[in-house]
């Protein structure tokens, strides 16, 4: 696995992006990368905790992730909403999109729909590939100005972070009146109380309570959603099955998870 992964490192991205198109050709288009391919692939990790707790966004999903671009139902959802269900992108080429974590597919989009005021963040841009310029930043302490921000998409971050009311005060500092911000979480549905560990947890406890090594809670719907209220934020839960059950199906959604799509 090791030497695989240095192989890879090694190749231009672009030609590892060429290469999985040619062996994953097919009919089947992909709504976010628009790549045909032969078929999704399987993803999750299918620990008993996910399992056993109802965890959306983190049960083993079979047929779900793109092989080109590694869009999963997540980003497809995302995308869906974004693009009025694939006619158009919603929001003014003017707008200014802060992208946290940038995924692949869901980067590359955003950025042509509005090049002049897309950027990516991390915590740690060297490990990106698929995108040029990603800008270090902890959202903890946002480097942006007050009010910068049109649109920001924070997609399975919250749940790394040692203080959520302390970045959700970052992410409302940033956004200006009227903006909108898509913070996805895995959810457990089957939990009535949000469970979280200390930092100083163990790699080993936190996959074990949590499903993941590198997380520090999981989420309850109710309390995420007082969560994001808490920090001045309205909530739309939307539900691509109830607004159109046909597209959720062709973009091949996960029927469990909702969109939280938050304005200021």
């Amino acid at each position: 696995m090791r030497f695989k992964k240095a192989i890879g490192r090694a190749l231009p991205y672009p030609l590892i992006e060429n290469v999985r198109r040619w062996l994953y050709a097919g009919s089947r288009k992909c709504p976010v990368c628009q790549n045909s391919v032969r078929r999704f692939l399987d993803y999750g990790y299918g620990f008993d905790v996910l399992e056993r707790l109802e965890v959306v966004g983190g049960r083993r999903r079979e047929a779900d992730v793109c092989p080109v671009c590694h869009s999963s139902a997540r980003e497809r959802l995302i995308w869906l909403w974004l693009s009025k269900n694939g006619e158009g992108f919603r929001f003014p080429h003017s707008i200014r999109i802060a992208h946290f974590a940038p995924e692949k597919g869901l980067s590359r989009r955003l950025s042509q729909a509005a090049p002049a005021g897309y950027t990516a963040y991390d915590l740690d841009p060297a490990r990106y590939r698929h995108t040029a310029n990603v800008q270090r930043a902890d959202l903890s302490s946002l480097p942006m100005e007050d009010g910068s921000v049109d649109l920001l998409v924070c997609n399975h971050v919250l749940e790394h972070v040692p203080d959520v009311a302390q970045a959700l005060g970052e992410i409302t500092r940033v956004m200006a009146d009227g903006a909108t911000a898509i913070l996805q979480v895995p959810i457990a549905m089957a939990l009535g109380q949000a469970i979280e560990l200390s930092p100083d947890s163990t790699a080993k406890e936190r996959e074990e309570k949590l499903g993941q090594d590198d997380h520090l809670r999981l989420f309850d719907l109710g309390g995420y959603l007082e969560t994001l209220k808490s920090a001045g934020l309205e909530v739309l839960q939307y539900s691509a099955f109830a607004d159109d059950a046909d597209a959720a199906r062709a973009w091949q959604l996960d029927p469990a998870e909702i969109l939280f799509v938050c304005t200021k």
